[in-house]
């Protein structure tokens, strides 16, 4: 196992989930049931990447509440290095997501001010953090300097890379950025569109190849039921959604991504990479909310013996 840390740096939020008893109906009251997690893209994976036995920094926000202490605390159970985070006064991000009754997202909300504190003058004070990384994760709740400050970084210190694009609003802070010596980037088909700047009325490889074409190493495309596809300058591989019964959708491409950076971290082919993904999101889909506390490494290495795509 590398001992060197990853290093993820992004927000973190107490996610309040709301699952809809029926259809959801615009402009009025729906009956729903109501289930708090710890949330936020990078602590998510932070959180999963912790419990797979690797050591993890993470740069984040907590606020001096109620919400603050109890989400540190929940990454501290993790394994989590909260050594670098920020903690102040401002409030914890919130998000409020409403799910269908199938626990698909209806709908989200999120109230972080996370991107006004990571600047990139914090981010310099943190070089020594910075360099001392096996890799970065980062996710697009940074601003669009902060973004640009850690892609140069990682390109000229040359360690590697990995992007969460969060959502369609937050990935065009990368669509004018410099994604050459990117390790990996997971876009849906709806981020991929924003980050191309390229409509896909001509299907989506078109995008795939915009994205590539910057310098991109990988690029992962989710597709929810329909699966993933892993896409370089010299590769195309697709795979089908692993068959699993699904309680709820919410950070299910945040475990994928863990996944896939764990096995990374093992040296394993981007094909196997990709199945740990899968596995992960599999396992999470399972569950309510984000994270699986219960997750271990043995979890996965089973959750892999047992894919079926």
């Amino acid at each position: 196992m590398n001992r060197k840390p990853i290093v993820c740096i992004g927000a973190s939020l107490v996610d309040e989930t709301y699952r809809l008893k029926s259809r959801p109906l615009n402009g009025t009251s729906n009956p729903a049931t109501l289930y708090r997690a710890a949330g936020g893209v990078s602590r998510n994976i932070a959180h999963h990447l912790a419990l797979l036995g690797n050591p993890v920094k993470l740069i984040t926000h907590f606020g001096k509440d109620a919400d603050g202490d109890w989400l540190a605390g929940e990454c501290l159970k993790a394994g989590i290095d909260l050594a670098d985070s920020i903690r102040n006064s401002e409030p914890t991000g919130k998000f409020t997501a409403l799910l269908s009754p199938e626990g698909d997202l209806f709908a989200g909300a999120v109230a972080c001010r996370f991107e006004e504190m990571v600047t990139p003058a914090f981010l310099e004070a943190k070089t020594a953090v910075l360099k001392s990384a096996s890799l970065l994760l980062i996710d697009t709740n940074l601003g669009t300097e902060a973004l640009s400050w850690l892609l140069d970084f990682s390109r000229s210190e040359k360690i590697p890379c990995a992007i969460e694009p969060v959502s369609v609003p937050k990935a065009a802070r990368l669509k004018e950025a410099n994604l050459s010596g990117v390790l990996l980037l997971t876009p849906n088909l709806d981020e991929l569109a924003v980050l191309s700047g390229m409509e896909a009325s001509g299907g989506f490889r078109p995008q795939v190849n915009e994205l590539l074409g910057r310098g991109l190493d990988f690029l992962w495309v989710r597709k929810g039921k329909s699966g993933s596809g892993l896409y370089s300058a010299t590769a195309a591989m697709e795979f089908p959604a692993p068959v699993t019964e699904v309680v709820d959708t919410t950070g299910a491409g945040d475990a994928a991504l863990a996944g896939f950076l764990h096995a990374w971290l093992q040296n394993l082919s981007p094909e196997r990479c990709v199945i740990h993904g899968h596995a992960m999101a599999a396992l999470i889909l399972r569950v309510q909310g984000a994270v699986l506390n219960s997750l271990s490494p043995q979890m996965l290495q089973d959750a892999v013996k047992n894919y079926k795509p």
